[in-house]
């Protein structure tokens, strides 16, 4: 090749490399600036030398509809299933499932690069222009997800149902869902009734979950109590709106409260120690006293997990004396507390439980005979001869729990004794002395 020819190839590429820097240093201007426009050529050039800012090029459309598979269509179904378990109740799943799909659109327009216009300049970012068929694609997805359940919902409405019947988490109150999808968020008369209580309440359907759409009523448990539930009296509970009538039979766990049966306990603690009973061969060192309080029964009283009630518990001498007054005892649901007296009385609290109605009444020591249970000494005692004693329980409830705040109460007798202990042969006399608790049927 000549030296003219190199030469000739040289300047072109200068010139290639010249208008390409050129045409980069434009797009950056116009990128900045967000316009384009042209700069016009120098005295004596023929043409002027246009600027427009790129526009975001064409986009696969398998991407597209990955983008709105996976980042669109994905989290609806996940708040149109799962919303329910996910979402907190404080929280309106109306609230949070267009702030879902929002932030949806943003993430699938990031991914594809969709663009923004050259009109919108936000500090540093300036618009370079929108791919029009992959920005329609998008709109017309996601309008349609938030469209389409909208307007079948006003086309197709449901018939009204009585949805989920629960009691809420502090046992006061019944919540009582009623479902209608697609039903009209504005206010409309519910009729309830339970037995002989009737009210007229507002309900809308306004909320939402993974079931469909509801309302929700709720009824104060104290409003429509009358007597327990258990064993075999029905809460029949009613609900009628614009002439359609729902029914449904309420737990009868939810609405039984009232204390009908209690029960009283005392055992002796009995000692074979020289220390404690001297001559005697076995002695009464304590007593351990039980109560029950709950539901009638054919032997202890059945378990009454949401009762509120007063517990008395007093051991008396046959005289009428006071030999153990045990500290008044409040139990609500499944937890009782009392005064402990800085320990003479246990630890001043119990955990009944959910099954069973055994309240164990302690006192200061520990009989490892009875596990971790705690007696009341003898030396405790106000009255500790021999003789009859009787321990009396009494519960009472405020009402509706209680009809007047009536008393129900049980009392059990005990005989306490020293009794002599034959030999083991005909001419041995005597075998020493013992003494002894036993139950009675009255002193």
């Amino acid at each position: 090749m000549s030296n003219g020819g190199l030469l000739q190839k040289a300047l072109e590429q200068q010139e290639s490399q010249a208008n390409s820097d050129g045409a980069d240093l434009l797009d950056k201007i116009a990128m900045r600036e967000g316009v384009e426009g042209e700069i016009p050529s120098a005295p004596g050039e023929p043409d002027s030398i246009s600027f427009i800012p790129s526009s975001p090029k064409d986009i696969d459309l398998k991407k597209i509809f990955l983008a709105l598979g996976i980042g669109g269509l994905l989290p609806t179904v996940v708040m149109m299933w799962f919303g329910v378990y996910l979402i907190p109740d404080a929280i309106p799943i109306t609230i949070v499932t267009p702030l879902v799909t929002l932030a949806s659109l943003v993430g699938v327009w990031i991914y594809l690069g969709i663009g923004l216009p050259v009109q919108v300049k936000i500090g540093k970012i300036a618009g370079r222009g929108v791919a029009v068929v992959p920005a329609i694609i998008v709109a017309i997805s996601y309008l349609s997800m938030l469209l389409v359940p909208i307007i079948l919902g006003f086309l197709f409405v449901g018939d009204m149902s009585l949805g989920e019947v629960e009691m809420n988490d502090d046992g006061t109150e019944i919540e009582i869902k009623i479902r209608q999808n697609g039903g009209s968020s504005s206010a409309a008369d519910a009729i309830v009734e339970v037995g002989s209580w009737t009210q007229t309440m507002p309900l809308k359907i306004d909320k939402s979950d993974g079931l469909g759409d509801y309302g929700k009523l709720t009824i104060q448990i104290s409003d429509i109590y009358t007597g327990n539930s258990l064993p075999d009296t029905d809460y029949l509970l009613r609900i009628t709106v614009d002439g359609n009538t729902m029914s449904t039979i309420l737990d009868g766990n939810h609405l039984s409260r009232t204390i009908d049966d209690v029960q009283s306990l005392a055992t002796a603690v009995l000692s074979d120690d020289d220390d404690n009973c001297g001559s005697t061969n076995d002695c009464v060192i304590g007593v351990s006293l039980i109560a029950w309080a709950g539901l009638n029964s054919n032997s202890r009283p059945g378990s009454l997990p949401l009762s509120e009630f007063n517990l008395s518990a007093t051991l008396y001498f046959e005289n009428g004396n006071v030999a153990i007054d045990y500290p008044d005892v409040y139990v609500n649901k499944t937890s009782a507390t009392w005064d402990s007296n800085s320990g003479d009385y246990g630890s001043g609290q119990y955990d009944i439980g959910d099954v069973g109605s055994e309240l164990p009444l302690e006192g200061s020591v520990v009989d490892p005979g009875l596990g971790e249970f705690k007696y009341i000494p003898k030396d405790q005692w106000e009255e500790s001869e021999y003789g009859c004693y009787y321990f009396v329980v009494d519960v009472t409830q405020s009402e509706p729990w209680s009809a007047g705040n009536q008393i129900v109460s049980h009392t059990s007798h005990y005989i306490y004794a020293e009794e002599v202990v034959e030999g083991d042969g005909p001419n041995q006399g005597g075998g020493g002395s013992q003494e002894t608790w036993t139950a009675a049927e009255s002193c």
